[in-house]
C-alpha cells in the first residue's frame, strides 16, 4: 500500500529506533556531556573567589574539585571512584595526545591547604588545563566510541532544519524586496498646494486642493479638473505631490489653469528635452522625492517615479489672478507593469 504523504513526512522526522547497546551509549553519553558542564560550573566558581581574594573558599572548592576531576576520569575507564580525602598516590595520569598536560596538581594536592596565592593560581591553571584535556578527549569518544544511529540522525536533522530555515528566510526575503521593489498602488490622494512665487514657496493646508486617486485608473490617462476656492485668487506657483508612497511610475502630460469662463490663463506640457530632463527646466523650483525614469527620448511625455513617501514637484510661472479650475493629465504605473523599452 502506497504511503500517504502525512505518513511520508512523519517518517522523514521519525527518530530512528535504536538497539539495547546504543541506549546505554546514549545515557553514557549524556552523563559525560552533565560531569563536564558541572565542572565547568565549579572551575567559574573557583575564578570568581580567587578574583575576589577569598582563597581559604577557593581552596575547599579546588579540594573538592580535584577528586571530582580524579573521579571522573576514573568512570571512564570504568574504575572505582575514590571518596573526597582518599590518597590517590597510586592514580595513574592519562596520556595526553596534545600538548596539554593534565592533573599537574596532583603533586601539590596534599598541600593544598597551605598554598600561598599565586601557588593557588598555577593550581588553577592545572585545574583549567585538565578540563581542557577531559573535554577534548570526552569529545573525541562522543564521535567515536559512542556514536549511535541517532547522532546520525541529529546530523541529518540539523542540516534539513538549516536548509528549510534558509528557503523560508530566501522566501520571505524575496517577498520583501518584490513589495520594496515593487510595491502595489494604495488608493490615496493627488494633492495641489498654490504658493505666491519664487521667492516665497511656502505653503500651507488652506492652500491645499485634494482629489482621490483609485486603482482602477492605473495605466490610463485621466484628466484630473480641481475647483479653486476664491481664498486662492492669486498665485505664481504650484506644488504637486502626484501621491504619498514610494516606488510608483507616473506620467505627466499637461497643466492647465482655467479662469471661469474656461480661459486658459497658464499652461505647461511635461515633455522630455534633449538633456533628458524635463524641457524648461527652470519652471521646476525643486523637485522631491522623484527621479524621472531611464530610457526616454527627447519629446516624450516625461514618466517619472517616486523614490519617497513624500514626492513633490515645485512649479513656477507668471502671477496668475481669478483662476477657478486646475486641468492636470496624468497616468499612474505600478512598477512592476512598466513595459521595458
Amino acid at each position: 500500500m502506497t504511503p500517504s504523504i502525512k505518513e511520508s513526512f512523519q517518517s522523514f522526522w521519525k527518530t530512528p529506533e535504536i538497539t539495547k547497546e546504543e541506549e546505554v551509549k546514549e545515557k553514557t553519553k549524556s552523563d559525560l556531556k552533565e560531569t563536564l558542564k558541572q565542572l565547568e560550573s565549579r572551575l567559574e566558581s573557583v575564578e570568581i573567589l580567587i578574583t575576589n581574594s577569598q582563597l581559604e573558599d577557593a581552596k575547599i572548592l579546588l579540594h573538592h574539585l580535584s577528586y571530582d576531576f580524579i573521579n571522573f576520569q576514573k568512570k571512564r575507564n570504568n574504575e572505582t571512584p575514590v571518596l573526597l580525602g582518599a590518597d590517590v598516590s597510586g592514580f595513574v595520569i592519562p596520556e595526553s595526545p596534545i600538548k596539554i598536560k593534565p592533573f599537574q596538581f596532583l603533586t601539590r594536592l596534599p598541600q593544598l591547604a597551605s598554598l600561598s596565592e599565586e601557588e593557588t593560581n598555577s593550581y588553577f591553571d592545572e585545574c583549567l588545563d585538565t578540563y581542557d584535556f577531559l573535554s577534548h578527549i570526552v569529545g573525541k569518544e562522543i564521535k567515536t566510541i559512542y556514536k549511535t544511529r541517532l547522532d546520525d540522525y541529529r546530523s541529518v536533522r540539523r542540516i534539513r532544519i538549516f536548509s528549510i530555515s534558509l528557503i523560508l528566510f530566501a522566501t520571505i526575503a524575496s517577498i520583501f524586496y518584490y513589495q520594496y521593489k515593487y510595491p502595489e498602488f494604495k488608493e490615496q490622494n493627488i494633492e495641489l498646494y498654490s504658493f505666491l512665487d519664487k521667492e516665497h514657496p511656502q505653503t500651507t493646508e488652506d492652500s491645499k486642493l485634494s482629489l482621490p486617486l483609485k486603482k482602477e485608473e492605473i495605466g490610463n490617462w485621466v484628466e484630473y479638473r480641481f475647483p479653486i476656492p476664491a481664498s486662492m485668487n492669486q498665485f505664481g506657483g504650484l506644488r504637486i505631490d502626484p501621491l504619498q508612497q514610494r516606488g510608483i511610475r507616473f506620467a505627466l502630460d499637461d497643466l492647465k489653469i482655467l479662469d471661469d469662463q474656461g480661459k486658459i490663463l497658464y499652461s505647461k506640457k511635461f515633455l522630455v528635452s534633449r538633456s533628458l530632463l524635463p524641457e524648461d527646466y527652470q519652471d521646476f523650483l525643486s523637485i522631491l522625492d522623484i527621479k524621472t525614469a531611464g530610457k526616454q527620448e527627447p519629446g516624450e511625455i516625461v514618466e517619472m517615479i517616486t523614490t519617497g513617501k513624500n514626492p513633490q514637484i515645485h512649479l513656477v510661472f507668471p502671477m496668475i489672478q481669478n483662476a477657478k479650475t486646475i486641468h492636470l493629465k496624468m497616468k499612474y504605473i505600478e512598477a512592476h507593469k512598466v513595459k521595458k523599452k
